[in-house]
């Protein structure tokens, strides 16, 4: 294979993997933010639930100020009992008395259901809690993965870069100047392999001549639809 060509191939492969890594550190950002979100939104549904056992417990005591309210009453009715001189009086007092027991046996239900409720939203809680521990303990442990990970790419950028320097050295400029060309306004993607008769980039079939040339791989030769320079794998190679 020419010189040049071969250089170009893996200044393509270099290529490719930088900006696979660049890709993927403009990613990280996103993925450390999705960590703190679920941080947070674990941290949201704690706090509702410490909200609601909060309104559980004033309805509660609001309740139970309403049956002490009622037993005063009850009392009260106790104590008229002996001053009561008619039936009717009497009468009229016992309605009251069932009333106020008939009104205690309400509240006494709902402090019931608000106990029932309280129950389980201590369960509720308990899971909330577990819930926001874990996320800071995945958040953590992601965090530092996609730091490591960043301090990886870095790194790999780095070491292509040098391969990069090395490899362009290998080229003339006018190849390269070519090279670069295509590597800007054809999306990085500047060499590219002929499958068949056609270029793996474009999907564009070449005409017999080209195809031969490309074959050889020992000039340089452009896609004659989307210029890209062709180059031939055949199926023995490595």
């Amino acid at each position: 294979m020419l010189p040049a060509l071969d250089s170009l191939i893996a200044l393509q492969a270099l290529d490719s993997a930088a900006e696979a890594a660049r890709r993927r550190l403009s990613d990280l950002p996103a993925a450390e933010d999705a960590l703190s979100a679920r941080v947070a939104e674990a941290a949201t549904a704690l706090d509702a639930v410490k909200a609601r056992i909060a309104a559980n417990h004033d309805k509660r005591r609001a309740l139970e100020k309403d049956v002490a309210v009622v037993d005063s009453r009850l009392a009260r009715f106790d104590d008229h009992k002996a001053a009561v001189k008619t039936n009717q009086e009497y009468t009229a007092l016992l309605h009251e008395i069932a009333g106020a027991k008939t009104e205690k046996d309400a509240i006494e239900e709902q402090i019931l259901m608000l106990l029932e409720e309280a129950d389980a939203l201590a369960a509720e809680l308990q899971a909330a809690e577990t819930a926001v521990a874990d996320a800071r303990r995945d958040g953590e442990a992601g965090r530092a993965a996609l730091t490591a990970e960043r301090q990886t790419l870095e790194a790999d950028l780095r070491r292509l870069a040098a391969e990069r320097t090395g490899h362009a050295a290998e080229v003339d400029a006018r190849h390269l100047a070519t090279y670069e060309q295509l590597l800007k306004g054809r999306r990085g993607l500047a060499v590219a392999r002929l499958a068949g008769e056609t270029c793996t980039a474009c999907h564009v079939r070449l005409r017999p001549h080209s195809v031969q040339m490309v074959r050889r791989n020992d000039s340089i030769v452009q896609c004659e639809s989307c210029q890209r320079i062709l180059y031939f794998e055949s199926p023995t190679s490595p």
